[in-house]
């Protein structure tokens, strides 16, 4: 049922935190009606403006650091762009981190530990699955050398 809705692979991607393609947000934006294509100043639509800082968000949950002009490749945009996108979010408080612009890197903070918590809460999930199979394959053996149950004449 959700898959019939046009945008769900863009709005799934933005719940999941994950990358979204410039093709994307261009095909998204043909969907929207022109009063909901605001342009900022510098030309930039909201729409354009909000993916970019969603996609430094969804790189810093996957990266622990990067170069600039590998931060810039991802979000498609040049170097300095990304620069300036990811420096304003880290002095909005909004992405945790710090640009070393001698190395021209940037260092994501924070999300080792969500990482971290996330691996192991899938692996008690894993644990839990595999318990229950062996639980099942012990109830199956047991069954097995039962012999077959009796057939009653009812």
């Amino acid at each position: 049922m959700g898959r019939q809705v046009e945008q769900y692979e863009i709005l799934q991607k933005m719940f999941l935190e994950r990358l979204i393609r410039r093709s994307e947000v261009q095909k998204f934006e043909e969907s929207l009606l022109p009063h909901q294509q605001a342009t900022m100043p510098d030309g930039q639509t909201v729409l354009e403006r909000a993916v970019l800082q969603h996609n430094v968000l969804a790189a810093s949950r996957v990266y622990r650091n990067m170069r600039l002009p590998d931060l810039g490749a991802l979000l498609e945009v040049t170097p300095e762009r990304a620069e300036k996108i990811a420096a304003k979010m880290i002095g909005e408080q909004r992405l945790g981190g710090f640009i070393d612009q001698r190395s021209g890197v940037i260092h994501f903070e924070g999300d080792a530990d969500n990482l971290q918590s996330w691996d192991r809460y899938i692996q008690n999930v894993c644990n839990q699955v595999n318990g229950v199979l062996t639980k099942i394959k012990e109830v199956e053996a047991t069954a097995l050398a039962a012999g077959p149950a009796p057939m009653s004449d009812d």
